[in-house]
């Protein structure tokens, strides 16, 4: 078994040319044997908000209240959706994912139906899909300088504006974006 670098985050390098990646952080889920998953949460495009999600899936009778964007976590099964959020300290929830004590996934329904009812999370991200790698490939990606490995700074995710991520990831690993140009590519 490799060493794993999830959970952490994944920088996306200057010279990453694939459209969906270019100047991306990816908090990363799992990583291991089988491959890799993560969660694109620097996105700045809006494909909803979270209310119009609630009244999709009849969670609330009025949306409007909840205009937290909905973005793109990956290129990969954008029907799936994923909520990251600050987890409770003594209650877990149902389907949750702990990454860090300060730091949680899930795509359970049960949480869309607790925002939708008030009850939080707070501060959370709402995306859909996700970012995935074939056994080897992200390691491969590495290698080839497409990524940028990090420890999970959990400030990163839920403090910085989202249009300064990318940048204030690099600022933390201390490295700037202009040393990492190169002439190889890669594509997750």
């Amino acid at each position: 078994m490799q060493r794993t670098l999830a959970p952490g985050l994944l920088v996306a390098t200057p010279p990453l040319n694939d459209p969906n990646f270019a100047h991306a952080l990816i908090l990363l889920v799992a990583h291991g044997d089988e491959g890799a998953l993560g969660l694109v949460v620097n996105g700045e495009r809006k494909i909803a908000y979270v209310g119009d999600l609630l009244e999709q899936l009849a969670l609330c009778d009025d949306g409007s209240k909840y205009r937290e964007p909905v973005r793109l976590g990956g290129p990969v099964q954008t029907e799936l959706g994923w909520i990251v959020y600050r987890p409770a300290k003594d209650s877990p929830r149902e389907g949750e994912i702990k990454l860090s004590d300060e730091c949680a996934v899930t795509q359970s329904r049960e949480v869309l139906a607790s925002i939708g009812r008030g009850e939080g999370p707070d501060g959370y991200q709402a995306l859909l899909g996700y970012t995935g790698w074939a056994p080897g490939q992200l390691e491969e990606e590495i290698r080839q300088g497409a990524w940028l490995p990090m420890e999970l700074d959990t400030s990163i995710v839920f403090e910085v504006p989202i249009d300064k991520r990318w940048k204030v990831a690099f600022e933390h690993a201390g490295v700037a974006p202009a040393a990492m140009m190169t002439s190889r590519r890669g594509m997750a």
